[in-house]
């Protein structure tokens, strides 16, 4: 199976944003998704802190800033 990594922030809206967009399509498209929050790792929080989101699709980066959706799912086909 698929793995999406959701790297966010609390209180950041394009972290929530990407996190809905997530939730969503993955009841259709079968992907387990992980969600981490920055603030409980210091080593993450330090190389990724002010890029979030960010989403890894099976250990690889997809996207940073902002989730596309419909990029995502072209991602999501290419990556597995």
């Amino acid at each position: 199976m698929t793995k999406v990594l959701l790297y966010k922030k609390e209180g950041c809206h394009l972290c929530e944003d990407a996190e809905a967009i997530l939730e969503r399509l993955k009841k259709d498209k079968k992907f387990f998704l992980e969600k981490i929050m920055l603030e409980d790792n210091t080593d993450i929080f330090e190389r990724y802190g002010n890029k979030v989101p960010v989403v890894f699709i099976n250990d690889r980066m997809a996207f940073e800033f902002k989730l596309d959706e419909q990029a995502f799912l072209r991602k999501l086909a290419e990556f597995q």
